[in-house]
């Protein structure tokens, strides 16, 4: 890449060791010119690849000031994260320490990194593809088992590799075609027709098909579920929000109306990353204020992946809830009975009550917050709802965000028009090239380079 690049690859703030990363053609010449040996090397120049040596870290000056003990790791390319030459430096984690270093790193020939700069490089160096590189990021994010485990699948080229097989094969039929109407006189090659041609892109449709089927779930796992719970005021809200996150978050009292606004926090419920936003009590009120959040509760309701319309099992089932189910309409849906504990109306109450929106029975989840009761139960049920089949467990690829699934939709269009046209074989060629050019984008095989930097800018700083 030329010149040589450098940032903190650990968390801004003050800790016990930071990792200052450097990489480029120079950065062993760089780092060497601010590092001196501790214990008989010479320079870092001597050391061998992927070994550690102790020493100071200093100025540039005629004078050197030392700056701090410190670890350099010296990694040589291509065997590196981002395939070139790179030096790591374990210093402490002090923020005015790491910041000199960062400048005598300058200094002496490196140039600040931009964001996602090392990944970039990585990518660019072949250590990597697109979807790789994205997996980076994700399991950087990771906030859950599952999704921890959905991003080291894509790392290790699970994705990547499903979709180049697919690939392959449309790429091997164009050549072969080329070949037949090219030079026909060639016994050795294989004779292709339209109708052989169709049946190879229908076959690789099928299995774009069986990806994308694995879309939703594979964002979810990424981006989290979104869960708005709604209902009347003091049906226990606040209480099941607190409940699931397992600390006081929200306010709350025996006083209805208590939430006036929205809180959103994120939380881990059995391995699947969960959005909880929980809102105002939904009642017809003559207060401004509580009007106000009320409709800020129906518009959470319309941004979530999943409505939990919670309900009072110490009271009759209120006209108005019958409205409010109403509005949550064609939504994904599921109604927890709260306060079993204290109850006056029982399950079979609330579906005659609800007969005549819906048969709500095969939603109903009985639970008590105050007991801790029937939230095992409401995990298995989003497990149900958006994670089908043995998706959670099994080691199958998945399309985690929206650019892979768009991709993949384009191929199987094109894929669509070769298996729709009645048109002669060097025709048909174009959609087939099309299908295979829109599969090289999930790895970036032939993608723009604006498209490359949107998802490298992305990255943190040191990443």
């Amino acid at each position: 890449m030329g010149d040589t690049i450098c940032a903190l690859s650990t968390p801004v703030g003050v800790g016990g060791l930071a990792v200052i990363r450097v990489a480029g053609d120079s950065s062993i010449q760089v780092a060497d010119r601010i590092f001196t040996a501790k214990f008989g090397r010479k320079s870092l120049s001597e050391v061998p690849s992927h070994k550690a040596v102790f020493g100071l870290i200093h100025t540039l000056d005629p004078k050197p000031e030392i700056l701090d003990q410190a670890l350099v790791l010296v990694m040589r390319g291509p065997g590196t994260f981002c395939g070139e030459d790179t030096v790591e430096i374990d210093c402490h984690g002090g923020m005015y320490i790491v910041n000199r270093i960062l400048k005598e790193l300058i200094r002496a020939g490196a140039r600040m990194a931009q964001r996602g700069e090392f990944s970039k490089r990585a990518f660019l160096n072949g250590r990597m593809d697109l979807s790789e590189a994205e997996a980076v990021m994700d399991m950087i994010s990771a906030s859950t088992s599952y999704s921890l485990k959905s991003a080291v699948g894509q790392l290790s080229g699970r994705l990547s590799g499903a979709i180049e097989e697919i690939r392959k094969t449309l790429i091997d039929t164009i050549v072969d075609s080329e070949v037949n109407i090219d030079y026909p006189e060639y016994d050795d090659i294989p004779e292709v027709s339209e109708e052989k041609v169709k049946n190879v892109c229908r076959d690789a449709k099928e299995k774009i098909e069986e990806l994308l089927k694995t879309a939703e779930s594979g964002k979810m796992l990424r981006n989290g579920v979104i869960c708005t719970i709604v209902g009347q005021p003091n049906v226990g809200k606040s209480s099941l929000m607190n409940l699931l996150l397992g600390d006081e978050r929200a306010i709350v009292t025996s006083v209805p109306g208590t939430t006036r606004d929205v809180i959103e926090e994120s939380l881990d419920l059995g391995g699947i990353p969960v959005r909880i936003i929980d809102t105002a009590g939904i009642r017809a009120s003559d207060d401004l204020v509580e009007k106000i959040g009320v409709k800020r509760s129906f518009a959470m309701m319309k941004k979530a992946d999943l409505v939990l319309m919670v309900l009072d099992a110490s009271r009759p089932v209120d006209p108005e809830e019958v409205e409010l189910l109403k509005d949550i309409g064609s939504k994904p849906h599921l109604l927890l009975l709260n306060k079993t504990d204290d109850s006056v109306i029982s399950s079979q109450d609330v579906t005659k009550a609800f007969a005549s929106v819906e048969d709500v029975a095969p939603l109903l989840i009985p639970i008590s917050v105050k007991e801790k009761k029937g939230i095992d139960v409401l995990s298995n049920r989003i497990k149900d709802l958006f994670f089908k089949g043995d998706i959670l467990n099994s080691d199958r690829p998945l399309v985690t965000n929206l650019r892979q699934e768009e991709a993949l939709i384009r191929a199987r269009e094109a894929l669509d028009r070769v298996i729709e046209a009645k048109v002669p074989l060097d025709l048909l060629l174009i959609d087939v090239r099309e299908a295979a050019d829109a599969l090289s984008e999930v790895s970036g095989r032939s993608t723009q380079e604006d498209v490359v930097d949107q998802i490298f800018s992305r990255f943190c700083l040191g990443k």
